[in-house]
């Protein structure tokens, strides 16, 4: 019995000591998104946009440390300005939209009881891509890439159970090579760079 009653309390601390380190929820928001063109003249960044993000957070935390893996499902879109594709005098505008599933693995420190410091990569994988012009010029075809690793890094406050993230993320592999505006292909280098506002729940802490 008295085996019984110290394996309980054992079980019963080392359970309450497990659910403060770990810390499982769910999480959603908003970003700012540019896409950024290099190594093209004739290519320029456009308008930005507002997009979304919803999915999933865990956080495992250590002596003021954590490390917290996401699984977000993105939607982001941006714009994008060729000067006279295809010879015309009439410059395209082509707006561009991505569905991604967005693996951010963040690293961070935190200060006193709210404020948190994070970094990490994230990994993102393309669902699905849609790009249209909004101009006179409607041929266009493009190549996105499928996969690419990028960053992330920004400020945390934790209050109660509540999560709060701000973030900047950026590429590190472009997200595209090429695209074909009215029979004339460019190569690009074309990458999204957003300004990240998320909200999150711990369900226990």
């Amino acid at each position: 019995m008295r085996k019984a009653i110290v394996l309980s309390f054992m079980l019963a601390v080392s359970t309450c000591t497990f659910a403060q380190m770990v810390s499982v929820g769910p999480k959603v928001g908003i970003s700012h998104s540019t896409i950024t063109v290099e190594g093209v003249d004739r290519i320029s960044s456009g308008d930005s946009s507002v997009g979304f993000h919803a999915g999933l957070f865990a956080r495992f935390s250590f002596l003021g440390f954590y490390i917290q893996p996401e699984a977000l499902f993105t939607s982001t879109k941006g714009s994008i300005t060729i000067e006279n594709p295809g010879s015309t005098t009439v410059d395209a505008v082509q707006e561009i939209t991505y569905n991604k599933l967005d693996v951010p693995v963040m690293l961070g420190l935190k200060v006193g009881d709210i404020f948190r410091i994070n970094a990490g990569p994230t990994f993102s994988l393309l669902l699905e891509n849609d790009a249209r012009s909004k101009g006179t010029v409607r041929q266009i075809s493009e190549n996105y890439n499928k996969a690419t690793v990028g960053y992330q890094i920004g400020l945390g406050f934790d209050i109660s159970r509540l999560v709060l993230d701000l973030r900047y993320e950026n590429n590190l592999s472009a997200l595209g090579n090429e695209i074909t505006v009215a029979g004339e292909t460019f190569e690009t280098d074309l990458r999204n760079r957003l300004f990240i506002l998320t909200l999150g729940y711990k369900l226990f802490q």
